[in-house]
């Protein structure tokens, strides 16, 4: 077997190229004129862009939260003398 043959780079490229081409057979031969395609996309193209906007959102308020909790959580334990009973020179850590 031949190094490229291992590779699977004519795979990859097959599949790239299968790709291409249907999605340039679809649009030729879909039923909506190109007007309407074009809008499709734009619509959906606005949508999937309100659900990132929304998920990055959702996942900003997590975070601060829990960086939030995290630091309340270290406060009270600072504030409790926690990590003065903790032996961090200990080599079995």
């Amino acid at each position: 077997m031949a190094d490229s043959e291992k590779s699977g780079g004519g795979f990859l490229l097959g599949l790239l190229m299968g790709g291409i081409g249907g999605f340039v057979a679809g649009m030729i031969l879909a039923p909506k004129s190109g007007e309407e395609t074009r809008a499709f996309i734009l619509d959906q193209s606005r949508e999937w862009r309100d659900k990132a906007d929304e998920l990055t959102s959702a996942t900003r308020e997590r975070l601060a939260k829990a960086a939030d909790e995290g630091r309340r959580a270290a406060s009270e334990m600072r504030d409790d003398d926690t990590f003065d009973d903790l032996d961090l020179d200990d080599e079995d850590l």
